[in-house]
């Protein structure tokens, strides 16, 4: 497994409790998302599955929903503890509920920013 996913999960778990007052983590979900289906999802990300029950010495659980919002709906509903999110399902989680989602690692830009730019195009007609 590549360290920086290592780093990412680790993080992430043992921030939780600090959330959470004094509950202690009986269970960890992961919302995976991706362009393959849902099997091959599962399939693709279960040596993650078992490093993190390794490492957080809990059940951890794959979910690989049809699509962004059903990660999004686990977020908000607080039923998947971790997901990865490109810019938009982050802000789309966020404006529904900024204590949902807390970014834990996000890309650098090569300047050093984390801002996000897009350019949409379309036709006069």
């Amino acid at each position: 497994m590549k360290p920086i996913l290592a780093a990412l999960l680790v993080t992430t778990a043992l921030a939780a409790p600090a959330f959470a007052g004094d509950e202690k983590i009986t269970a960890f979900n992961i919302g995976l998302l991706g362009g393959e289906n849902a099997q091959d999802r599962l399939n693709s990300n279960e040596c993650l599955r078992k490093y993190a029950e390794e490492a957080l010495g809990v059940p951890v659980k794959l979910f690989a929903p049809a699509d962004y919002n059903g990660v999004i709906q686990g977020l908000l509903g607080g039923t998947l503890d971790m997901a990865w999110l490109g810019a938009s399902g982050y802000a789309a989680t966020y404006l529904q509920n900024p204590d949902a989602v807390e970014p834990v690692l996000v890309k650098a830009n090569l300047d050093g920013s984390y801002t996000y730019h897009s350019v949409g195009f379309a036709r006069k007609d």
